[in-house]
């Protein structure tokens, strides 16, 4: 029960961070930053932490991602993906994907999402038994849309906020 009430929390927490950014969806945004900027951008704004590397290209793969794959980056002119340096005991990630167009964002959102489902499912068995203080990542894990641009991360709760409001800033248009 105590679990129960806990996960529910979270996800309320989590909800709640997230509804602020998904009105971001209808803005005026830069679509000017290549997903390796703007990656560094939100990077560059989170704790140092473990510090971060860019995963290969063949991160995006059936088995994790789906079958369908291939028809989601169809809609993507570029991404990149960066997890912790210290994956084996920490399961930060941040994945920023710029779409062809604003039209192509749903698709690439459900596409992340789905992602995040699988890797919940696939990660928490071991986390609860291996690294139960890496669960809660997996609550807080969002994906964003801002223009072009959609986003996902797996990280605390503070740097989802931090990673949330490092993407806004870098797409904000200067004025």
């Amino acid at each position: 029960m105590k679990n129960t009430l806990r996960t529910l929390l979270c996800l309320l927490l989590a909800l709640c961070m997230t509804l602020p950014m998904v009105a971001c969806d209808s803005g005026d945004w830069r679509d000017d930053l290549t997903a390796a900027q703007l990656s560094n951008n939100i990077t560059a704004a989170l704790p140092a932490g473990d510090g971060w590397r860019t995963v290969s290209e063949n991160y995006i793969s059936p088995s994790s991602w789906g079958e369908d794959y291939a028809d989601y980056l169809a809609k993507v002119t570029e991404y990149r993906i960066v997890v912790s340096e210290n994956s084996d005991m920490n399961i930060d990630e941040v994945g920023v994907f710029l779409c062809k167009s604003e039209k192509d964002t749903k698709a690439v959102k459900e596409f992340c999402e789905n992602y995040l489902n699988a890797k919940a499912l696939q990660l928490k068995p071991l986390l609860e038994s291996y690294n139960p203080d890496e669960l809660p990542k997996l609550d807080y894990a969002t994906v964003n849309v801002m223009g072009r641009y959609v986003t996902y991360t797996i990280l605390s709760s503070a740097d989802t906020t931090t990673a949330g409001s490092a993407m806004e800033k870098a797409l904000t248009p200067a004025e």
